[in-house]
């Protein structure tokens, strides 16, 4: 009876899931904590075992107010970026993408992956997570046999699943841990940050007032109307569908409002604690019905590509930023911590930035981070076209 209720009724299994992720993600054991991505995406493939049917649109609805309210953060910060060093990181996101292609490619073609199991394995092991919206338009719209279709689709979310989990806590790990030592050492990036404080950490702007304190819906409404219709216009390259789809385009639109807004505050106000709300509970219940979608295939895809997807994400995970972090110091030349905060930045890795920071007990790999992470909302999530097309 139990389960027919949770069947007919999705919202309960959706909320559900939603509240044992954030739960299971505010546990802690001395420094380690799952954190409430991963825990929520753990929650929905496990309560996913019920076979829960969620209409699409309630997670496309979800991951359009995410990504507008990224875009709508990092907006300044991201236009600001081609001033002074900021075009370096951008440019720098850009290859840190390249090189995460590259290694997932790689990997696919001597594993013998297929497409589905290529893009789940990118999504999952880089933390792209915002790229599923995007493959998953992409993917509608090919000239392909329906079976086919069908069975990428399906493999896309649960070989995501599989892997992310590794891809948020082993980035976290590995950059807080392990990335120290690779650059000379805790101690001496430790000196380095305190050594920064004073001079790389910018200056806060003072607060621009609005003249209301509610937030703007007219601003959020046409906003992301408007960015979804211009994601939704597409050509054709050959046979191909080319577009920003409805998600890039909310997120192109929440950058291009959020600077705008940072320029004019007299409109689209959206306080912060709005922001937060639309940005954890955008992406949180995305990735829960993630989690619930993928569930009844997460054991076949298992069966399918084997549990070495286990070990490959892992490898797919850290080989990429083990090469960016000697790329970033060594090619960019950017300072040790600066290094550890471009190299997170550039992977989305929100769980990452804040082990860095709490191994330093610095702010300086911010410096890095929020640059790299608002171009990485786009060149990262774009990337994945690259492994749709290759494999």
């Amino acid at each position: 009876m139990i389960i027919e209720i949770l069947r007919d009724n999705p919202v309960i299994p959706l909320f559900l899931t939603l509240g044992c992720g954030f739960w299971l993600g505010s546990l802690r054991y001395k420094a380690f904590s799952l954190g409430v991505v991963p825990a929520t995406l753990l929650a929905g493939v496990i309560i996913g075992q019920l076979d829960i049917v969620i209409p699409p649109i309630v997670k496309s609805l979800f991951f359009i107010l995410f990504l507008f309210s990224i875009g709508y953060s990092v907006g300044p910060q991201f236009f600001h970026a081609f001033k002074g060093n900021g075009f370096r990181q951008v440019l720098f996101a850009a290859v840190e993408a390249l090189i995460c292609v590259g290694t997932v490619v790689a990997f696919s073609k001597i594993m013998g992956y297929g497409t589905g199991e290529s893009l789940g394995l990118f999504a999952g092991s880089q933390t792209a997570s915002a790229s599923l919206g995007l493959i998953t338009d992409t993917v509608a719209g090919l000239d392909i046999a329906a079976p086919e279709k069908e069975h990428i689709q399906k493999m896309v979310p649960a070989c995501y699943a599989v892997t992310y989990v590794f891809g948020a806590i082993g980035s976290a790990w590995f950059l807080s841990l392990a990335g120290p030592r690779l650059l000379g050492g805790l101690d001496k990036v430790k000196a380095e940050a305190k050594a920064l404080e004073h001079t790389a950490l910018p200056k806060p702007e003072p607060e621009k007032k609005s003249s209301s304190d509610t937030t703007d819906m007219i601003f959020i409404g046409f906003g992301v109307a408007l960015g979804c219709f211009i994601g939704a216009i597409s050509f054709n390259l050959k046979t191909i569908p080319i577009s920003l789809s409805t998600t890039g385009g909310a997120l192109l639109m929440g950058i291009v409002l959020g600077w705008w807004r940072n320029r004019h505050p007299r409109f689209g106000y959206i306080p912060p604690q709005v922001v937060w709300f639309l940005d954890n509970i955008g992406l949180n219940l995305f990735i829960a019905i993630i989690g619930l979608t993928a569930g009844p295939s997460f054991i076949p895809a298992i069966r399918e590509v084997g549990v070495m997807l286990v070990a490959i994400g892992a490898v797919a995970t850290i080989l990429p930023l083990a090469i960016c972090i000697f790329i970033g110091r060594k090619i960019f030349r950017f300072s040790t911590p600066e290094t550890l905060g471009c190299v997170a930045g550039a992977r989305c890795g929100v769980a990452a930035i804040g082990a860095i920071q709490d191994t330093l007990d610095s702010t300086v790999p911010m410096v890095g981070y929020t640059v790299c992470y608002a171009s990485a909302n786009f060149i990262l999530v774009f990337s994945s076209l690259i492994v749709l097309f290759t494999i």
